[in-house]
């Protein structure tokens, strides 16, 4: 297993401290949402299609829908789009 150093702001690190035996699940946490966060902001600057979004995010198209919708982000696609292109 791989081991890494992290220096961390003293005033960031007294939050850490209820979380001290869970560090390795919060910083997966952290990353899957730094993933999603950049995906969507991709495909916000038309930058990738939806589907490479979702890819690059690890989630389904439709979980990332739902972080679209909760970050503000409206598809450039309607439902119905999608529908005639899964047919």
């Amino acid at each position: 297993m791989a081991k890494a150093t992290v220096e961390i702001p003293d005033e960031r690190l007294v939050e850490l401290d209820g979380y001290k035996d869970r560090l390795g699940e919060l910083l997966l946490l952290g990353l899957a949402q730094i993933k999603v966060h950049e995906a969507l902001y991709l495909y916000k600057r038309g930058l990738v299609s939806f589907g490479r979004a979702s890819e690059m995010a690890g989630l389904s198209q439709q979980e990332l829908m739902r972080q679209a919708k909760a970050n503000g982000i409206q598809p450039r696609w309607s439902e119905k789009m999608v529908k005639e292109e899964l047919e």
